[in-house]
Order: structure tokens, then C-alpha cells, then sequence
């Protein structure tokens, strides 16, 4: 999960990256930026997934034998950090949605 987390931010600095070289020209005929949100919105949603399948990755149930509410809890409830991780997943979604969709006009506006 760290490492997708890892990933998801390397995606950040990439989108930000190609946002400053399409509006410095370097990268405007290839509309960088607007790439930049698959990938960003990609990561997100592997990080997304990850945190969804938590409880069954740190579950040590055994069909038939008797579980407790702790390992329920456990197994369910997400931590803090990981509500923090889920949030910036989602945000990364919804923003790299919206860079995908309409990055390619950005460079289009400032250089025109």
C-alpha cells in the first residue's frame, strides 16, 4: 500500500512537471499535461483498490473456526492514516478525471 501511495505522488510531480512544460512550450504540440491524467488517475485508483482489499489481505480467519469482533474490526475498520491515503486517492481521481479530460486545453489557452 506504501508503495502505491509512493507511486500515486511520483504522478503528482510528473502532472505538475508536464503542466510547467506545456506552458513553457516545451510540450504544447504533444499536450503533455492531459496524458499526465490517465496516469495520474490510474495510480489513484490502484491505491484505491489497494485500501478497499485491506481487510482481506490482514485477515487470519480460517473458514470454520469461530472469529472474534477485534478480528472483524480489524479486518474492516480503516486507520487514520489509511482514511488519509483513501481521501487523497479520491481527490487524485476526480483531479486526474478532470486533467484527462481537459488538460490539452490549457496549453491551447496559454500559448494561443
Amino acid at each position: 500500500m506504501k508503495a502505491s501511495l509512493v507511486i500515486l505522488i511520483i504522478a503528482w510531480i510528473a502532472a505538475v512537471g508536464t503542466l510547467v512544460t506545456d506552458i513553457l512550450g516545451y510540450t504544447h504540440n504533444l499536450a503533455m499535461f492531459g496524458r499526465s491524467g490517465s496516469v495520474l488517475t490510474l495510480c489513484a485508483i490502484v491505491l484505491e483498490y489497494k485500501l478497499s482489499t485491506k481487510g482481506q489481505n490482514d485477515s487470519t480467519y480460517k473458514e470454520g473456526d469461530p472469529i472474534s469482533l477485534g478480528a472483524v474490526g480489524k479486518a474492516v475498520l480503516l486507520t487514520d492514516s489509511e482514511k488519509r491515503m483513501r481521501q487523497f486517492a479520491h481527490t487524485s481521481v476526480i483531479l486526474g478525471t478532470l486533467i484527462w479530460g481537459f488538460g490539452d486545453l490549457v496549453g491551447k489557452f496559454i500559448n494561443s
